[in-house]
């Protein structure tokens, strides 16, 4: 029996394309406003609880601009490509755009993948001009640094070649349109994706490192960080 969490409601079109949510999307709002609550008073601990929710309310609606946008801008490049998208689907995961015609060309096909991540870059960019418009230390600032992230995360996501998203959509078509058969290609796309993870990590780790080492030296110039006694 299928659960009710999986159930979909059509709440509108976007660009004549339905938009149909799962109950359980709803989890990702407060899910969002309780982590940006959390970030908010991690940068400026003096604040108070209030202070805390307005600021993470004023910043909760960037990550959704970010990933709910990047799958909406999918409409439009799908539309130019001759090919329309049939719905976009909102869950607890990443939004999905589903076409019932993936009978295309490679052309097509990557071509109706692009219009994530331009959206995705254009958005990132302005964000990154909102910055460096900002003050430092202003509440415009942290809200732009909110947007820099979302958009920054989700373009960065969508250009790894992975199956599931545009990186590795685009990779895969690309590859088939140079002889390969959309096997070999999608076997390619997955060796790819393991090694983009792999290295993702590697640098993830690499900053965190880096950065708790910074720490560490920091205080021990400044004089707060004693050695242990013997």
């Amino acid at each position: 029996m299928k659960h009710a969490l999986y159930d979909t409601r059509t709440i509108g079109r976007f660009n004549g394309v339905p938009v149909n949510v799962r109950p359980i999307f709803w989890v990702a709002p407060p899910a969002m406003w309780l982590a940006l609550i959390w970030l908010a008073g991690k940068r400026k601990p003096e604040r108070s609880l209030g202070q805390r929710l307005l600021v993470a309310l004023l910043g909760l609606p960037f990550p959704f601009l970010a990933d709910v946008g990047h799958a909406l801008a999918h409409t439009e490049s799908a539309k130019r490509a001759g090919a329309p998208m049939d719905q976009v689907l909102l869950s607890l995961d990443m939004p999905r755009t589903l076409y019932n015609n993936n009978d295309v060309a490679p052309a097509i096909h990557r071509q109706r993948s692009l219009g994530g991540p331009i959206y995705s870059a254009a958005s990132f960019l302005g964000s990154l001009l909102w910055r460096a418009l900002s003050a430092p230390d202003s509440l415009s600032r942290e809200l732009a640094d909110v947007a820099c992230l979302s958009h920054g995360f989700i373009l960065t996501g969508a250009l790894i070649p992975l199956p599931i998203v545009d990186g590795g959509v685009i990779l895969k078509w690309t590859l088939v349109e140079q002889g390969y058969t959309p096997e070999a290609a999608d076997a390619v796309v997955q060796k790819a994706g393991v090694l983009s993870l792999a290295l993702v990590s590697g640098v993830i780790t690499w900053l965190l490192w880096s950065r708790r080492k910074a720490i560490g030296q920091f205080l021990a110039k400044d004089g707060r960080h004693k050695p242990d006694p013997i």
